[in-house]
């Protein structure tokens, strides 16, 4: 068992690796999304060792650092608006009946593609019309793709979760038990 002060010693170091992942979207530009769904499994990671409580309150530092820090506003909207809370809410939404929790996820998903597409837009004030290319609306084909990513991503997670909770939570455990 930790200690309150090894839990928020563990959770300042978290918080700030998440937020260096996330800071690290200004230097690769391809990392838009993965980046921010890396940062998104520390938080996880931070909740299944020391608490949901650590979690969010991590969750929060992390997302107004990224909002303040981060170059790539984009980045920061999509861990704030999603990625960074997702894997926290996920074993909550698996409690409900299969239909209905992947009802639950794909809603909550395109609730938050859709806000961040709006705050690009009206926010930060990036033309509409920028997301044209041949008479093509591209916000709509993106989010279609993306709703297809969003599965494969929560597939993903869940091997994670079940991988580090079976296996690499036991390293981190007696790694920590030694401070």
């Amino acid at each position: 068992m930790m200690k309150q002060t090894q839990k928020i010693a563990l959770s300042g170091l978290m918080t700030a690796l998440a937020a260096v992942v996330l800071i690290l979207s200004n230097i690769v530009p391809i990392g838009l999304y993965t980046f921010p769904a890396a940062a998104g499994i520390i938080i996880y990671i931070l909740s299944f060792t020391v608490g949901r409580s650590y979690a969010w309150a991590s969750y929060g530092a992390v997302s107004l650092l990224s909002l303040f820090l981060c170059a790539d506003r984009e980045a920061s909207l999509c861990f704030v608006c999603f990625l960074g809370f997702y894997p926290l809410l996920k074993e909550l939404l698996e409690k409900l009946p299969k239909v209905l929790a992947y009802a639950a996820k794909v809603l909550l998903f395109n609730a938050a593609a859709v806000s961040v597409y709006c705050l690009v837009i009206f926010v930060f004030s990036l033309p509409e019309e920028s997301f044209n290319i041949f008479g093509i609306h591209l916000p709509a084909v993106f989010l279609a793709i993306l709703n297809v990513i969003f599965l494969l991503y929560d597939c993903a997670v869940t091997i994670f979760f079940r991988t580090y909770g079976n296996k690499i939570n036991n390293f981190v455990t007696k790694f920590t038990g030694r401070f």
